[in-house]
């Protein structure tokens, strides 16, 4: 195929999906689509749980059957300070999720970022010993056990603990606690969480050989210690080439082979162009016309692209949907994505299913047919 007629084809297809979704009021909920397969979950701000008359939650509400909490119980957000903890806005959310019947994920215990540095010190700003800190990192899933235990389904117990190489990541929890770190935060989650409670580790470029390799010795090694580790998250935020398919699959298939379920937690498509590689947040980059370049809009050969994409990756999920447990898109609209500010503030990105008034675009609809796919 010719690159015009390929264009025309492309601009043709992205204007019929785009009226098909104008048309259809009544489309069907993407949660409904999927039930019996895998969870459809969305991650929200602490406002959306707490306002109950946020601009969110009618799409929140038909469309999705599990949340996320972007930032609101990452520890520097939850507990800044010592003995400081925002309980109100983490009751709020698993009050609504409770409310609403829905699968609710806990995000994160233990992450290397967004640990605010009290954490690692004692009175006299000293460094804690090993034995101190798993006591104050006990401390900390001992009382969102308490509080929430009983409304939760889902832990991410650690985030992004291991390098691109494979290696540990070199973190103050790795420096401090040594090398068993990840063994020793499986097993203060597996003592102070219910039972009920899913226990996930969590990561971006989980499609990356060494990466996996690494995961499925850490899943290996978790179990032959005696602890437990049910899924994996991926935390899938991909480009519209990258990874390929093919190298998703091969992440299912490995962590399915290695006897654990795979958790999509933090889908989105990044459409603008960037030279920062995976989800790093202390990567970032100056803005510039080049790398924000659709602020009037996506153009349609780009919409019919990431429709395609999006029809693409979730006939995979469909195809491994006894792995496949939950897919959590990082985000409601493309307004409220991340990647409006990272790696670059200030951008008009284009990541998700639904644009930044609310409406479905042709991505959508592409999923919603995939889904009715025999």
């Amino acid at each position: 195929m010719n690159k015009l007629l390929r264009l025309t084809c492309l601009f043709a297809l992205a204007a019929f999906a785009a009226t098909a979704v104008r048309a259809a009021d009544d489309l069907p909920a993407l949660k409904d689509l999927f039930a019996g397969k895998f969870h459809i979950g969305a991650a929200i701000g602490g406002e959306v749980a707490s306002q109950t008359d946020h601009r969110l939650r009618p799409l929140l509400l038909k469309h999705f059957d599990s949340i996320t909490p972007a930032n609101l119980l990452k520890w520097g957000v939850y507990n800044p300070k010592p003995g400081e903890y925002n309980d109100a806005a983490a009751e709020a959310y698993f009050a609504y999720g409770q409310a609403n019947k829905m699968y609710v994920v806990g995000h994160c215990l233990f992450w290397h970022s967004q640990t605010p540095q009290w954490v690692f010190k004692d009175d006299k700003g000293a460094d804690l010993t090993r034995e101190a800190l798993l006591l104050r990192m006990r401390e900390r899933v001992r009382r969102v056990a308490k509080l929430y235990g009983d409304r939760t389904n889902a832990w991410d117990v650690v985030n992004e603990a291991i390098m691109e190489d494979g290696t540990l990541r070199p973190s103050t929890f790795n420096r401090i606690i040594g090398p068993d770190f990840l063994a020793e935060a499986f097993r203060i989650a597996q003592e102070e969480l219910p039972a009920s409670v899913a226990l996930l580790y969590n990561d971006y470029n989980m499609e990356n050989p060494h990466r996996i390799d690494a995961v499925v010795k850490m899943i290996h090694d978790l179990r032959a210690q005696g602890r437990r580790i049910d899924a994996v998250g991926s935390q899938a935020h991909w480009r519209l080439a990258t990874p390929t398919i093919e190298q998703i699959e091969k992440s299912i298939i490995a962590f399915r082979d290695a006897g654990v379920k795979v958790h999509f937690t933090e889908l989105d498509i990044e459409m603008l162009p960037r030279n920062a590689p995976g989800a790093d947040v202390s990567m970032r980059q100056e803005s510039s016309p080049e790398n924000n370049p659709y602020t009037a809009g996506l153009p349609p050969e780009l919409q019919a692209k990431l429709a395609q994409r999006y029809a693409d990756i979730f006939a995979l999920f469909l195809k491994h949907a006894d792995v496949v447990e939950r897919v959590t898109f990082w985000g409601v609209t493309d307004g409220d994505s991340w990647l409006n500010n990272w790696p670059v503030h200030g951008r008009t990105n284009y990541p998700l299913l639904f644009d930044r008034a609310g409406k479905p675009k042709p991505a959508f609809q592409a999923v919603v047919d995939t889904a009715k796919k025999p």
